[in-house]
């Protein structure tokens, strides 16, 4: 026992000396809880849709679903749309048609409209019922005041001919009985049934049709959370595979010598960006051959800007890998540094809906590279977007790669020195 209680303290030891392992130990979980407190914390809100042009009393109905509603014209509400802005528009094809528009590539929104639309057309139905209920019971009360006095009528007219009848000759009485006929019979009496309502009259829509501006009904909830996948993978392996590669490299003495020689830190950093570059390629290929193919993920763009979007993530990776690896001393720090600097990332990048969140939340998650580069992979892969529509994204993924090689780079030159010196 006196040796396992050794090996406990040495053990121990080690830990309380490392205070970097410590911090990483206990810091970093605390800081990837709390963010997950907030954002499964944040309210449910209900899908962004805009109306055009409907019915008061719908509008005045949807407006009481957890729908937030933004009336616009048609033009406007198209604008809207297509910048997946809001998640459907709401207009009328022909006088008693609800037509929804879906954006269509999250099944989830896209259910969740269907969702309001019906409770709303289920309410203004209900509405409807009772208000041709009361209109039918005062249809069916005006009829029988009617009946009750025709029949009052009949009767005083039949009295008084009858009267007129017996003075009359036998043959001008049999005439005249065959002309009236059953003028006096209770079966012409007036009927409720005789009374048709209107259904338009109080039912201002009587069907809805849906259309998909993206995708169709077929479409999966993991088909929209598949491009986040795809690159939250690329990003997370490429950054543990770069920088332990490094740090093994340094603890080897292999960094040492290189630093050593005349090749600067931009060569060595260069070199392991475009060495990683090339594997995350190949990464990228069978990854997408294997999502597009037996996984069956939906890719209505360009698949060489898909190849290219999720190669920009990954030498990003690298680049953050490269930077990040000079706070680590082991492989084992790499990993633990992945809890500060890549599950936040995969956190904000859209994994989940931050439309309830805090203000705050959603503008820390503009500084993190996977969100451009999740942006980027859902425009073309679910969206058909081309170039121009995903340049900005990329332009900033690029940005990222900049800054990470250049901190890198300035890093490198530090260890340079004191290993000169």
């Amino acid at each position: 026992m006196t040796s396992v209680f050794a090996i406990v303290r040495r053990i121990l030891t080690q830990f309380a000396l490392d205070k970097r392992t410590l911090a990483l130990l206990f810091v970093a979980p605390l800081v990837v809880l709390w963010l997950l407190s907030v954002i499964l914390g944040a309210d449910t809100v209900g899908p962004k849709i805009a109306t055009v042009d409907l019915p008061a009393e719908f509008q005045t109905q949807f407006e009481q679903t957890d729908a937030r509603i933004t009336e616009a014209n048609a033009d406007e509400a198209s604008a809207l749309l297509a910048a997946n802005d809001v998640a459907a528009v709401l207009s009328m094809e022909g006088e008693h048609m609800l037509k929804v528009e879906l954006e269509g590539t999250d099944s989830t929104k896209s259910a969740a409209v269907l969702a309001a639309c019906a409770e709303a057309l289920g309410e203004l139905r209900g509405k409807a019922a009772e208000e041709m209920e009361a209109a039918v019971a005062d249809k069916r009360a005006e009829v029988e005041d009617t009946i009750e006095e025709a029949s009052q009528q009949r009767k005083e007219a039949r009295t008084a001919l009858t009267g007129v009848m017996v003075s009359m000759p036998p043959e001008a009485r049999s005439s005249l009985a065959e002309a009236l006929g059953g003028l006096f019979d209770d079966d012409a009496a007036l009927s409720a049934e005789d009374f048709s309502m209107n259904v338009s009259n109080y039912l201002p829509i009587e069907d809805m049709e849906t259309v998909y501006l993206h995708g169709n009904e077929d479409w999966r909830m993991f088909d929209f959370y598949g491009p986040v996948f795809i690159g939250i993978f690329l990003f997370v392996f490429t950054f543990i595979t770069s920088g332990m590669s490094l740090v093994t490299e340094r603890m080897g003495g292999t960094m040492t010598r290189f630093l050593a020689t005349p090749v600067n830190a931009g060569q060595i950093l260069g070199g392991y960006t475009l060495a990683f570059g090339l594997l995350a390629y190949l990464q990228s290929a069978i990854i997408l051959w294997v999502a597009l193919t037996f996984i069956g993920f939906p890719n209505e763009g360009n698949l060489g800007l898909v190849v290219f979007t999720c190669v920009s993530m990954a030498m990003v990776s690298v680049a953050l890998g490269l930077l990040v690896s000079g706070l680590a001393a082991t492989p084992f720090q790499v990993i633990q540094l992945i809890l500060l600097f890549v599950v936040p990332q995969i956190l904000l990048c859209g994994l989940f809906d931050l439309s309830g969140a805090p203000d705050w939340l959603a503008a820390l998650s503009a500084f993190m590279p996977v969100t451009y580069g999740v942006d980027a992979l859902r425009a073309v892969m679910l969206r058909g977007a081309d170039l121009a529509a995903v340049g900005f994204d990329l332009a900033v993924l690029w940005g990222f790669l900049a800054l990470f090689f250049a901190l890198a780079a300035a890093s490198f030159r530090k260890k340079r020195v004191r290993t000169t010196c």
